[in-house]
Order: C-alpha cells, then structure tokens, then sequence
C-alpha cells in the first residue's frame, strides 16, 4: 500500500459531492493493465486535474497509524535478530577464546560463519517470500534462530558451536531480505521512507540492547552461555508477534487474494474519515498496487533479473551500493569492538561500557535519520553524502589515532574517532541502503533483487569480518584503518555518481527511472 497520511493535526473533510467529484475525475484518468488509454472524457486539462485530484487523495487521508506501526514494528523485529546477535558475540568473544583456547584465525571463522550462511538464508528468502508469503518467511526466520541461539549455548566444544552459529545465520539472512519487502509494501508511499527504514532501526534497537545484556551477565558462571542463549528472546517475540501478522497486500494481490488485500488496505485507512473517502483510498491505493504489481506474470525469473535491461541500473547499482555499506568495515568495529579496544590497552571493563555507548549512538543517529527521511529538504540523498563524508573522517581519526603511541591523548581520540564514525553510518549509509534497495526495483524484480542486495551485502559483510582480526596482526590497528579510509573514499564518490534523490518517488517505476538517469552516463 502506498497511500499516505495527512499532515500533523490537518484533516480535510469532504461532502458526498466533492467525493463524487473526485471519483468522476479519477475515473477520466484511468489507465488499462495492458498499458492503453481508456475512453477519456474532457482535455488535457482534465486529465491533469484528475491525476492532481488523485495524489491528494492519496497523500491527504489519514493513516491507521495503530495498525501500520504495529504491522511494521512486527517485521522489523526480523533485522534485530542481526543487530542482538552482533552485540551479544561481541561481550562473549573473550570468554568463549579462554574456555576453547582458540586462535585468533579460528575466532575469526566462529565469529564470521554467520555472515557467511546468512547469504544462503538471504538468497533463499526471495524465493520463501514469494512463494509461501511474507508473514511465512518470518515465522520460519523466527523458529531457526531460536534453534540456534539453543545449540550454541549449549555447544560443548568450537566444532559444534561452529555449527550453531551457521545455522542461527541463515534466520538472520531470511530477516534481513523479508522486513525491507513487508515493510516497503505495506507502507504509504509518504510514509515509506520512516517506516522501511525501521530494517535498520531495529538492527540498531538490537546491537545496545545485546551490549546491555552482555554487560548485567559477564563475570558470572557460564556467563557467554546465557549470552548466547538470551538470542531466544527476541526469536520467540517475533514468532508470537508474527502469527497476528496480516500477510503482505500486494502479496495477496500476486496470489489472487484479492478480497483480502482489499481487507488489508481498508484497515490502512483511519476510522476516522467518511466511508466515501475511505472507499476512494482504498480504490485508489488497490488500483496503484495492481499497477506496480502488474508485471509480476511476466517477469519473475533470476535469468530475467539480470538480463532485463530495464532492470539493470537497478541491479548493478544495487548490489554494489549494499556492497559498499558493509566494505568500509562497519561490521570489524560492532562484531569485534570489545576484543579491538582490549587489544589497543583499553581494559575490558571500560571497553564493555565503550561499546554500550557505540550502540546506543549508532541508535539514536538511526532514529533521527528515519524521523526526516520523508521530510522536504532532507531525503536520501543529503543524508546519505554527509553521513559518508562523515565515514571517511572518523575512520582517518582512528587510523591516526592508532598510529601513535598508546596514552590518555590518543585512546580519546580513536574512541572520539569511533563515535564520529558509527554517528556519520547511523544518519547515512545505515538506514538509506535498504529504503533505496526497496524503492528501485519494480515489483516483478523487489523480491530477487533485494535478495541479491542482501547477498552482497553479507557477502561484503564476511569478507570484512573473516579478516579483520589477520589484518590487524598484520599489519597493525593503523595499517587496517588507513585501508578502511580508502575504501570510504570510494564509496563516498560512488554515491555522489550514482545515487539519486527519491524522496517522493513512486515505488519502483518512478525511482527506477531516476535511478536510470543518474547512471545514463556509466551503464
């Protein structure tokens, strides 16, 4: 559903006759599935004031907002499987090398194995989404993750503790492909750049809140086994939630449930507004569904995913934008934070509350970012350029700060280096990659290419994490974040190239052809 929400404490109330006047207009206007013009009646003139009519109906009715928010909050309860689970292996890392006597290479491939079975649970969810529904998806996101919070807590040696964590890494690649397509498909259009943002929120919410629990368990017996076992709790609140979950409308749609998509969207609209009005959003936010949903019978292959030309701006700059998030080593400072600032000569004790304070600032950016993102002036794109100016100083802080010599001055630093760095991700690259990610590409392809986006991503993602701690025994703190510096620098360039602002934009085909016009040059 992409209809959307009045103003703050504005309302329009209209008489049966200016709703009549309203439909006659949307109906001179209308377009046939087969891409035809129906009949009109009246000039152009016309045709411009109904299609006027027609956006303000859909930007000027009131939301459910009861309804939306515990709908999206239900599914984003999916990417803060990720965000609990990056914080809670961060406190358990040091323990877990004590009690198995591990190596840093090993600790690297225990700590790193959920990244890199999240692909398959990434790669997979595309598939799960379209053909057993979303609400399914995460259901089954929900029951592996909580199997393998289980089998790691209670993993007698690294072989099966090993084991554990790859299956908990499939749920996580499931959540993180499912939430941004529910959340994007439900959401009003005016409204979908906060609410699919909530992908990120939650991995956000996920990191401190892991970071708080390790800090209350640590010191006591078995302390990284209840760690890894509290994982349980946010997996069996998200299948409870779930179950009361309505399934995707457009889902519906695909599948020939139309009557209960119906019924999803008339629960969009506040009680609050006239039954004419509600039937007119209703209508109309069917009838833009069906539209973005049209092409779904015609193309939906993965041979057609990459070979569409159409689709190809989309894809391309995708992947490597969902590539570029992870490559400018995000993930080295969360999955590792406690063990990077022992490492340093910070003591564990002070690092503990160091990290709690990463995440809840990594959170509160996020929040910020989501609260503007829909707003005029700000968008996508402004954000996204500051936030990664923002990347390529804080990681220049702590390459610099890393590279003198250990005192009161230079820990100041990398950790103010730190902050700056997660503060910048948080308003920019954090909760933009997966709104834009569900905003380019069209309906037949949002399902797959999001799954590609999300394979990049966590593929990027395991590279990063999987060499960090070899990197640093190699060529030091400094050598690992002057590297990292770089790699911001090229990912700053290749968003100033190539992405757009899609503020506003239609879901899909709008976007899509800003994207296209941005990339006109290169692809």
């Amino acid at each position: 559903s992409r209809m959307a929400t009045a103003d703050h404490g504005f309302n329009i109330h209209n008489g049966g006759q200016d709703v009549e006047e309203e439909k006659g207009l949307l109906d001179r206007k209308r377009v046939s599935l087969d891409g035809s013009s129906s009949h009109e009646i009246g000039g152009d003139g016309e045709d411009d004031e109904a299609m006027s009519e027609g956006d303000n109906i859909l930007t000027t009715f009131e939301v459910r907002k009861s309804f939306l928010y515990r709908c999206i909050m239900t599914a984003a309860l999916g990417s803060l499987l990720l965000g609990f689970d990056i914080g809670i292996i961060s406190g358990a890392l040091i323990p877990i090398k004590r009690e198995f006597n591990l190596t840093h290479t090993q600790l690297e491939m225990m700590t790193s194995s959920i990244l890199f079975t999240s692909i398959i649970g990434s790669v997979i969810a595309g598939a799960v989404a379209d053909y057993l529904g979303r609400k399914n998806g995460l259901i089954i996101a929900s029951v592996v993750f909580c199997g393998g919070s289980i089998g790691m807590a209670t993993a007698d040696n690294y072989g099966e503790l090993l084991a554990w964590r790859c299956v908990t890494g499939v749920a996580v690649g499931m959540g993180l492909v499912i939430c941004p397509i529910f959340s994007a498909e439900l959401s009003p259009r005016r409204m979908r750049g906060a609410l699919t943002s909530f992908n990120e929120l939650f991995i956000n919410v996920g990191i401190p809140l892991a970071y708080f629990v390790g800090l209350m368990l640590r010191g006591q017996p078995n302390d990284w086994r209840w760690m890894l076992a509290s994982g349980v709790v946010p997996a069996v609140s998200l299948f409870i939630m779930t179950v009361f979950l309505p399934e995707s409308p457009s889902w519906l749609l695909k599948h020939g449930h139309e009557e209960e998509a119906r019924l999803v969207v008339s629960k969009l609209v506040d009680p609050s507004e006239s039954p004419d009005r509600r039937d007119v959003a209703v209508k109309l936010t069917m009838d833009e569904m069906k539209e973005d949903m049209k092409a779904q019978t015609e193309m939906a292959t993965w041979s057609e995913l990459f070979l569409n030309k159409e689709n190809r701006p989309a894809l391309l700059v995708g992947m490597t934008f969902a590539s570029a998030q992870q490559l400018i080593g995000l993930d080295s400072l969360i999955f590792y934070s406690v063990y990077i600032l022992a490492y340093y000569g910070i003591p564990e004790s002070t690092a503990l509350l160091v990290t709690l304070v990463m995440g809840l600032l990594k959170l509160a950016t996020t929040v910020l970012a989501t609260q503007l993102v829909d707003t005029k002036g700000y968008g996508r794109r402004w954000p996204l350029l500051i936030g990664a100016s923002g990347c390529v100083v804080g990681m220049l802080v702590m390459a610099l700060a890393t590279s003198m010599t250990v005192s009161s001055l230079s820990s100041g630093l990398f950790i103010t280096g730190i902050y700056l760095y997660l503060a910048a991700f948080g308003l920019g690259y954090g909760p933009m990659c997966w709104l834009i990610l569900a905003e380019i590409f069209q309906g037949p392809f949002r399902s797959k290419g999001l799954s590609m986006g999300s394979l990049a991503n966590r593929l990027s993602s395991f590279l990063i994490v999987s060499t960090f701690l070899s990197m640093i025994h190699g060529i030091g703190l400094s050598g690992t974040f002057f590297v990292y510096t770089a790699i911001c620098v090229l990912a700053l360039l290749f968003t100033y190239i190539f992405i757009p602002e899609l503020r506003g934009k239609k879901i899909g085909s709008e976007a899509q052809d800003k994207l296209k016009r941005s990339c006109r040059h290169c692809l």
